[in-house]
């Protein structure tokens, strides 16, 4: 696929779920993730409510009308209940597994919960699974695309739960050093490689500065490795950790707290509405939006970094090595690979 233009693929799941809005009761509420970037909305009706936790697809959600809670997937307990949840499942089963328990506890009897999907999404394992907590059979259909819809009407208060891997506990997955995450955040019990691969660089990377820098972004933070393991080498350093996905900040403010970190932590799609000017800018780049690729993102990414750095500043992205960074990176000065390993390579940027 071209990197030089955004491509989406629809998402004939969740294009079987906007089908299913149509005729299902209100009040309804819908747990929106990644795979609504993928496609137009629907209009929003009346007596809708919406949840992501993510503020690209909140601010998708806000333009079409719809009223948004923002954040780690939090159900209001005071509200009226719905009659129907919605939901296109997620990548990860945790996260699957827990919004599934909050839609069964929220529904009254009689209410219903609609998952979408196809087959290696797991949505027929979800839908039986769903189904035998609350005294039912899971009705699933096939749509185009080989896209499924499962309804599960609620016939009983839930007899159990899914396993959800603890999903509203911040839990440590490393201890040399200690580092803590999540269920909700892109990868939450591992060390991703292209970061792993960009902190290998950072002394020669460091090494480019007439003065070590003291202001420095992580830029699509995830739960904060790269701060975390870059600030052990500039102690008296001040940082911006920024990501589109609140859940992941939960746990990136968690680690630069157990490490004193001293950390500006925010809310933003790509750094939209911040502001530097920093000395410089680590980043790996999410080279996926949604359930497509979008060969944008990385240009989006690039002219954050330079936006946000003083003049002289300097960025260290690590990106897929097929991703013509050095080509795209024309905003800045000079741009030189300094490593490629694993389908990885890690590139410094100049202004």
């Amino acid at each position: 696929m071209s990197e030089q233009s955004t491509s989406f693929s629809p998402d004939t799941a969740l294009m079987a779920l906007y089908q299913q809005f149509s005729t299902a009761q209100t009040p309804l509420w819908w747990f929106a993730d990644e795979h609504v970037a993928a496609q137009p909305l629907p209009a929003a009706r009346d007596n809708w409510r919406s949840f992501s936790n993510r503020c690209d697809i909140a601010t998708l959600l806000q333009a079409a009308g719809y009223p948004v809670e923002l954040g780690d997937f939090v159900l209001p307990l005071d509200a009226e209940p719905p009659k129907s949840v919605c939901y296109r499942v997620s990548k990860e089963k945790a996260l699957v597994h827990y919004l599934i328990n909050q839609a069964l506890a929220v529904l009254p009897v009689g209410g219903s919960l609609h998952l979408a999907g196809h087959k290696n999404d797991g949505l027929h394992s979800y839908a039986k699974k769903a189904a035998g907590l609350v005294g039912a059979v899971a009705e699933i259909k096939k749509h185009s695309g080989a896209a499924y819809i499962a309804t599960i009407h609620k016939r009983s208060e839930p007899s159990g739960l899914l396993p959800d891997s603890d999903y509203t506990h911040i839990q440590e997955i490393a201890s040399s050093p200690s580092l803590y995450s999540k269920p909700g955040v892109f990868g939450w019990q591992k060390i991703d490689r292209g970061s792993a691969l960009l902190v290998e660089q950072l002394p020669v990377f460091l090494a480019g500065f007439s003065q070590q820098p003291k202001s420095l972004v992580d830029l699509g933070c995830g739960y904060g490795f790269i701060a975390v393991m870059a600030a052990a080498q500039l102690p008296a350093s001040h940082w911006l950790l920024t990501d589109n996905n609140a859940t992941a900040l939960l746990a990136a403010r968690k680690n630069c707290d157990v490490h004193g970190i001293e950390a500006q932590i925010e809310l933003a799609d790509c750094a939209a509405g911040l502001s530097g000017p920093y000395d410089a800018v680590l980043c790996n780049p999410p080279f996926h939006k949604g359930f497509a690729v979008a060969g944008s993102l990385t240009d989006q990414f690039i002219a954050a970094a330079h936006r946000l750095l003083k003049p002289k500043g300097r960025a260290l992205f690590v990106v897929n090595q097929f991703i013509p960074l050095e080509r795209k990176a024309a905003l800045f000065a000079s741009a030189e690979v300094l490593a490629e390993h694993e389908g990885f390579k890690v590139v410094c940027l100049s202004k």
